[in-house]
C-alpha cells in the first residue's frame, strides 16, 4: 500500500517545492524563466520566508505530489483587529491528479485556520471550485481609468506632476520606512513585515515608485509590470493627490492607466470621480468568513466611519463554514454593534448565502431585511493586490 505523507511541508523540500510550483503552473509556457514563482512573489517563496511551514503538501515516496499555501497576516480595520489568511498556489502534480490530494491539502489548511482562529481567508481561483471549501466572490474593488485626453481636459494641455519619481530598489530602506508608515494611515491596511517590504511592493511582478517634491517624501504608487495598472496610490497630504496621478500617468507612460482604490479611501475616489474617463465596482476576492461576528463588526464600523448608516437592527442566524452564529447587528447614530444573541432570527442562512447577502455586490435575500438594514449593505471587504497570495 502506498504510503503518503500529509502535513508542513518538510524544510528539506524548499527547493523540491518551487520546482514543483514552477512546473505546475509554468511548464506549458516557454518565454517563463526558471524559478519563476521566486520572481512573482519573492515575499512568500524566498527561503527565508519559511514557505515549507507555509505550504500543506501531500509526498509519496518519490517526492511531492501536492500543496496548497497557506499564510497569515494581521488586518487592521479601523480600531479592529482581525487575522487574515490567505490561500495560494494549489498545485497538484500531473501525475497525481484526479487522487483527492487537492482537498487534502486544502482540508488540512482549513483546519489549521480554525485551530489557529483565522477570521477571515481570501484567495483567486475559480468560482466553483472553491465554492466546495465555503469560498465565495465578495468584497468591493473601486477601478478607476484616467487617460491622457483627460487629463488635458481637467488640468490643462500642459499639466505636470512637477514631481520626482524614483523607482524603488532594496536598498532603499529609508523611503521603504516611510512607505510603511503612510500605508498604516488608512482605516484598513495589513501588516507589512519592515525586512520584507519591498519584496511585498514587487509582489506579482509589480513596480513600486515613490515621489518627492525636491527632497519632501509626497507619496508612492505601484504600477504594474505592463504600467498599463496602478495597484495602489497614496499621497502624505490629500492636496497632492492629483500631482500623484498625474505622477503615474507620466512614469507609466501610457495614455491609458487604471488605478485600483480602496472603498474606504473616499480622498483618492473624490479626486479621481471628475478627472476618469470611466470607474467599475468588481468583487475584490474570493472570501471565506470564519467569523462572522468579528468581520462584520470590523467591516461595518469602517463603513460607517465612510458613509452615514440608516438606524435599524436585524438578527441573524448563519449555519457558518465554521459552526453556527446567531447575531444581533445594530445601527444607532451611526455606532455599529454586533454581538451574539438568542433573539429569534429575522433571516436564516446558510454560509454561501450569508457571504453573499452581507458582502458581494449582489443577493437575493436582502429582500427578506428591513430596507434600513438593507441600506448598510453590502459591505465592502477589500484586499490590495500586494497584500494577496
Amino acid at each position: 500500500m502506498e504510503q503518503l505523507y500529509k502535513g508542513r511541508t518538510p524544510q528539506e523540500d524548499y527547493e523540491q517545492l518551487i520546482e514543483m510550483l514552477d512546473t505546475v503552473f509554468f511548464a506549458f509556457d516557454r518565454e517563463v524563466p526558471q524559478r519563476e514563482f521566486l520572481a512573482l512573489l519573492p515575499k512568500l517563496y524566498k527561503r527565508e520566508y519559511d514557505p515549507c511551514y507555509n505550504n500543506f503538501a501531500v509526498k509519496d515516496e518519490e517526492g511531492l505530489c501536492a500543496a496548497v499555501g497557506s499564510y497569515y497576516s494581521t488586518l487592521h480595520v479601523g480600531d479592529e483587529t482581525l487575522k487574515l489568511n490567505g490561500i495560494g498556489n494549489v498545485a497538484v502534480t500531473l501525475e497525481h491528479r484526479s487522487k483527492g490530494y487537492m482537498k487534502d491539502c486544502m482540508n488540512l489548511a482549513l483546519a489549521d485556520m480554525k485551530e489557529q482562529g483565522a477570521d477571515l481567508s481570501d484567495l483567486g481561483g475559480q468560482k466553483q471550485r472553491y465554492e466546495y471549501f465555503g469560498y465565495e466572490p465578495a468584497g468591493l474593488d473601486v477601478d478607476f481609468r484616467v487617460n491622457t485626453t483627460n487629463v488635458r481636459h481637467c488640468c490643462g494641455a500642459e499639466a505636470k506632476s512637477g514631481l520626482l519619481v524614483k523607482k524603488l530598489n532594496a536598498n532603499d530602506a529609508d523611503i521603504l520606512a516611510q512607505i510603511d508608515a503612510l500605508s498604516r494611515s488608512g482605516l484598513h491596511y495589513v501588516e507589512r513585515a519592515p525586512q520584507a517590504m519591498f519584496d511585498i511592493l514587487c509582489s506579482w511582478r509589480s513596480v513600486p515608485y515613490a515621489a518627492f517634491d525636491g527632497a519632501s517624501f509626497v507619496g508612492y504608487f505601484i504600477l504594474s509590470r505592463g504600467g498599463d495598472s496602478c495597484g495602489e496610490l497614496k499621497a502624505v497630504q490629500e492636496s497632492d493627490l492629483q500631482r500623484m496621478i498625474l505622477a503615474v500617468l507620466e512614469t507609466a507612460e501610457s495614455k491609458s492607466v487604471g488605478i485600483t482604490v480602496s472603498p474606504f479611501d473616499l480622498a483618492l475616489q473624490n479626486v479621481l470621480l471628475p478627472l476618469c474617463e470611466g470607474y467599475s465596482l468588481d468583487h475584490a476576492h474570493q472570501y471565506n468568513v470564519l467569523c462572522y461576528e468579528n468581520v462584520v463588526r470590523a467591516f461595518l464600523k469602517a463603513k460607517a466611519a465612510c458613509y452615514p448608516l440608516c438606524d435599524g437592527e436585524t438578527v441573524l442566524l448563519i449555519h457558518g463554514f465554521n459552526g453556527d452564529e446567531q447575531l444581533k447587528i445594530a445601527v444607532k447614530d451611526n455606532a455599529v454593534s454586533v454581538e451574539k444573541t438568542t433573539e429569534t432570527p429575522v433571516v436564516e442562512l446558510a454560509h454561501l448565502d450569508a457571504t453573499r447577502l452581507l458582502f458581494s455586490l449582489h443577493s437575493n435575500e436582502r429582500s427578506k431585511l428591513p430596507a434600513q438594514v438593507e441600506q448598510w449593505l453590502p459591505i465592502p471587504l477589500f484586499g490590495y493586490s500586494a497584500d494577496a497570495v
